[in-house]
């Protein structure tokens, strides 16, 4: 497997088709739900709705072959994943800095929850998803670092003999992000 020193992923992923981005793949999403559960049996209020959460979740299962293969990816080291983020595919590892193009609705020092994997691994074992891995077999988190513009870059266009001459400044805006958690889940 050939990796690139200026993608830093893996070159057969360069082939795969990419998803689409939308603004909730990478952000993390913190919500506390409540259910109303009522006593009385003879007339059920009309405004509230009482349901049970066991009824209404999904609980993926998994086959004993996929927990056994998990569980040894568990017993690595050090991990890695392929990690999509706003369209672009990166390798990451846990403490590894990434530069991604600037993600709009966070601010400095937010940590949030990289859902869109489409490979995890180790020296010996890997899981790849069809197309991407479930979340219930990874925890990812990344710290953003820095919201910084890149180096001013001007672009002067010219057509000879037609007195047409354009000049356009401009500096690219990115966002760094610190990974801080890279975990493979136990399923029981």
């Amino acid at each position: 497997m050939f990796i690139s020193p200026f993608l830093r992923m893996p070159q057969h992923i360069n082939n795969m088709p990419k998803a689409v981005y939308s603004s909730t793949t990478y952000k993390l999403i913190t919500s506390t739900t409540t259910t109303t559960t009522t006593t009385d049996t003879t007339d059920p209020p009309s405004s509230s709705y009482s349901f049970s959460l066991s009824k209404y979740s999904h609980i993926p299962s998994f086959s004993t072959a996929t927990k056994d293969y998990l569980n040894r990816l568990r017993e690595q080291l050090h991990f890695y994943a392929v990690v999509e983020i706003r369209s672009q595919k990166f390798l990451i590892t846990k403490n590894d800095l990434v530069i991604t193009h600037r993600l709009s609705d966070v601010d400095i020092g937010d940590e949030i929850k990289l859902n869109r994997v489409t490979e995890i691994g180790s020296k010996d074992y890997t899981i790849k998803g069809q197309p991407l891995v479930s979340e219930a077999f990874y925890s990812i988190k990344a710290t953003v670092v820095e919201q910084p513009k890149g180096p001013f870059i001007e672009i002067f266009k010219k057509k000879r003999r037609n007195r047409h001459k354009k000049r356009v400044t401009h500096k690219q805006t990115y966002t760094i992000l610190r990974i801080s958690e890279v975990e493979i889940n136990k399923l029981n």
